[in-house]
């Protein structure tokens, strides 16, 4: 009887192994790479575990999609690139040779665009080096990038050579998520201008890969335009830019052409290098004033660029930034990037002399004004500027004779148009200038009006744009209030929603950008702050945020932290600090803040310990 029990428990004991077994084999469907992983590509564990994750969170983006959850979409996707960004060089190699892989990153990529591209504005590459330089001091505050080893790529004598640190790798994990939009327009603007600079610094016997160079500086947007006035694709300021030939004025900017320009930054960067014999040193010399680099290299008695600590906070992460770049634009697909790169910019060049209408000059070539103005960046109004000889003037491929054709046959009364303008009483120049969208000097130099004197009853004739949408937009812009350089326009996104957040102190545009996943610069854009702006406690931000957003899905973990210091803690000053921002930090004056650390002038040092308890007078 005993062994009949025993017999019917054994039995009993096998069944359920047997279910138990079978369940988990119903359990556990394929993953993605077991299902279309090659047999002949051999992958790491860890390399098969984080793209199936790279599949999950794509399936879960669709999903919240479905229900109108943009935000937590977003989620998933930064999480994807995330996991891209992680992957090491070896395994990004491998996966090339993956298709199905490949497809997959295409389609994410696609996918993130359309979904996004309300998103996809320009921001200014100087905004973009500042945030990253941002994030690279909060990663590694003073430190100094070691390890530093060669980037494996093909030998080519005449190319920058590319070095990897901790620092390098930084700025890529940047590129490839947070800042991956931006780089993204980056890549695909690349192939304007790629062609003609790799010409133009093959013709300077310059290594080509400097081309790259303009990508960091201006994200290659011709009229681009920085917080300091440096201007167009190589971001020259007026003195530099001067020095090598690019004339500028009211009327035009020869930094904004991008022949010119490039012509000009090869020599320059010719100039540079003679003087460090070094790259590295020659693009930071680029960045800065070269006797501060100089300077420095005294001060540490170095010549390697990575042991130069005390250069300016931007120029530390530019060489990084640059190294970052050329990795990626080498190869996009490698690190998860899939775009079509922009068609080159092709014209004609003709010279012209005398000041002529763009209107004028598009109707002799059967094109639109903006096509015109598309094509010369360098010219900044209506018209190409009086009284400059042999003004290089861009048009279409193919039409230069038709344009030299039509042009000997247009009167000299109608390459220009001017108004009439009967002085009022009370009227000043200035007044007349902001009505016409002119400027002061341009309209004293036409009625050769000495001094600011101007009589009731006189005529002064002001030069005006024939096309009438060009001639609306440029009044209605000067007659703005923009005593500094403000964001562009506010941008309104599709789909979302305005809501108002009141500035606490020790807030930050990056900070609250943060909460809301957005941008400082959008934030800047849709309140009208210029680059630089500080922002102030209890002042209102309008925000827009996705429709489905409510004041709930915000993370706790994003909620803003409030200072309070016990008695005794310090603060330890990082690059760009100043007494004034720590002092409003932590709502302490100056005056007390120096007093507590004994300090007679307003110098600081990275990584020094400032005491911030509040004094009680006695």
């Amino acid at each position: 009887m005993f062994q009949y029990i025993k017999n019917v428990l054994i039995v009993i004991m096998l069944m359920i192994f047997g279910c138990s077994n079978g369940a988990k084999k119903t359990e556990n469907p394929a993953s993605f790479s077991e299902l279309n992983q090659p047999p002949d590509l051999y992958l790491e564990k860890d390399v098969k575990s984080s793209v199936d994750s790279m599949y999950v969170f794509y399936q879960h983006a669709l999903n919240v999609l479905e229900f109108g959850d943009s935000i937590g979409a977003r989620i998933y996707y930064d999480k994807i690139f995330s996991v891209i960004s992680n992957l090491d060089e070896e395994s990004k190699s491998v996966l090339l040779d993956w298709e199905v892989y490949n497809n997959l990153i295409k389609k994410i990529n696609s996918d993130y665009e359309s979904i996004f591209a309300h998103d996809l504005f320009d921001q200014e590459a100087e905004e973009i080096r500042e945030e990253l330089t941002d994030y690279e001091e909060e990663v590694f505050g003073d430190s100094t990038g070691i390890d530093i080893t060669d980037f494996e790529s093909e030998p080519d004598t005449n190319l920058i050579r590319l070095q990897m640190n901790r620092r390098v790798e930084l700025a890529l994990k940047y590129f490839q998520t947070k800042g991956r939009k931006v780089f993204t327009l980056w890549l695909e603007r690349l192939g304007k201008y790629e062609q003609m600079i790799r010409s133009i610094l093959s013709e300077y016997e310059l290594p080509e890969n400097l081309v790259y160079l303009a990508m960091i500086e201006s994200g290659f947007n011709p009229k681009a335009f920085s917080y300091a006035r440096a201007s167009g694709l190589w971001q020259f300021i007026y003195g530099t830019g001067s020095y090598y030939g690019l004339r500028s004025n009211w009327w035009f900017d020869e930094r904004r052409d991008p022949l010119l320009a490039s012509h000009a930054a090869a020599r320059h960067l010719n100039d540079l290098n003679d003087r460090f014999g070094d790259w590295y040193l020659a693009l930071a010399g680029y960045n800065c004033n070269p006797r501060r680099i100089e300077r420095t290299m005294r001060q540490y008695n170095t010549s390697d660029f990575w042991k130069l600590k005390r250069l300016p906070r931007q120029t530390r992460n530019y060489i990084p930034t640059f190294i970052a770049a050329n990795i990626i634009a080498q190869n996009p697909e490698k690190y998860g990037f899939h775009v079509e790169k922009m068609q080159p910019v092709v014209w004609d060049t003709v010279y012209i002399s005398e000041c002529v209408d763009l209107e004028i000059v598009a109707q002799c070539v059967d094109t639109t004004f903006s096509a015109i103005k598309d094509l010369n960046p360098a010219v900044k109004r209506w018209c190409t500027p009086p009284g400059i000889r042999n003004f290089t003037l861009n048009i279409p491929v193919g039409k230069k004779e038709q344009f030299q054709t039509n042009y000997a046959n247009i009167p000299d009364g109608k390459k220009r148009s001017w108004v009439r303008h009967k002085v009022r009483s009370g009227e000043t120049v200035s007044e007349i200038a902001k009505k016409y969208g002119s400027t002061v000097s341009v309209i004293k130099s036409y009625n050769k009006i000495r001094g600011s004197l101007i009589y009731v009853g006189q005529y002064v004739l002001i030069p005006v744009p024939q096309n009438k949408n060009y001639y609306s937009y440029q009044v209605r812009y000067a007659q703005k209030s923009t005593p500094r350089k403000k964001s562009r326009t506010k941008i309104i996104p599709k789909g979302y929603k305005k809501i108002t957040y009141i500035v606490k102190r020790g807030d930050t545009l990056g900070e609250i950008a943060e909460i809301y996943s957005t941008r400082a610069s959008r934030i800047r854009s849709w309140n009208g702050l210029y680059y630089g702006q500080h922002i102030y406690p209890k002042q209102n931000l309008s925000l827009w945020v996705s429709e489905n957003y409510n004041a709930g899905s915000i993370s706790r973990s994003f909620a803003k932290k409030v200072v309070n210091l016990p008695a005794g803690s310090y603060h330890v000053v990082k690059y760009g600090d100043t007494l004034w921002d720590i002092s409003q930090k932590y709502d302490i004056s100056i005056e007390n803040l120096k007093k507590l650390n004994n300090k007679r002038s307003n110098t600081i040092k990275p990584g020094e310990k400032l005491k911030i308890k509040e004094i009680h007078g006695g």
